[in-house]
């Protein structure tokens, strides 16, 4: 048995882009993540060093780090639901316990994470902070960016944003301008 056939795998690729329909152009790579993840957990599970995750919580935080490294970024709530048939809640619950598991090394992934979507709007003096405001898609995304500054040391200041862009943040010159979202 060589893993799945050529038609499995189509079939799985078509089911994931039906379940994740617009939000993302990606279904291919995906499923390839998740499947190499799949694999991947696998054999460390039985070749790896050190102790073997031993609750279904703890398995699938190791799965999702696994689809995270492939990704180069977090995975989305909506892709782990699409992926593993849980609800918006458990989804949530996994992406938690997977940053929480996992805080040093997916850091960098988090930030990519939260970015995604992201704009740079004009340069703004706040109360403590002056400089680049940035506009995230949403709240969870201001907030880990946001906990990324404080774990890095860099300053930032939420403001209030208007009508149909209310997370924002102004970032301080600290932060490298190359990284700032376009």
């Amino acid at each position: 048995m060589g893993g799945l056939e050529p038609a499995e795998r189509k079939r799985l690729e078509r089911t994931v882009a039906a379940r994740i329909g617009a939000r993302s152009g990606d279904a291919a790579g995906l499923t390839a993540a998740y499947l190499d993840a799949m694999e991947r957990n696998a054999y460390l599970r039985t070749m790896g060093p050190g102790p073997v995750p031993t609750s279904l919580t703890s398995e699938r935080a190791e799965m999702l780090f696994a689809i995270c490294n492939r990704l180069e970024r977090v995975i989305e709530d909506f892709e782990i639901q699409a992926l593993f048939r849980v609800t918006a809640t458990q989804s949530r619950a996994m992406r938690k316990m997977l940053l929480a598991t996992h805080t040093d090394e997916a850091n960098q992934l988090d930030h990519a994470w939260s970015l995604i979507g992201a704009t740079t709007a004009a340069r703004r003096k706040g109360r403590t902070v002056t400089g680049e405001v940035i506009v995230f898609q949403d709240e969870d995304r201001q907030h880990a960016f946001t906990a990324y500054a404080e774990r890095t040391g860099i300053e930032v200041e939420r403001v209030l944003g208007e009508g149909d862009k209310p997370w924002q943040v102004i970032v301080s010159d600290d932060y490298p301008a190359d990284r700032l979202p376009r």
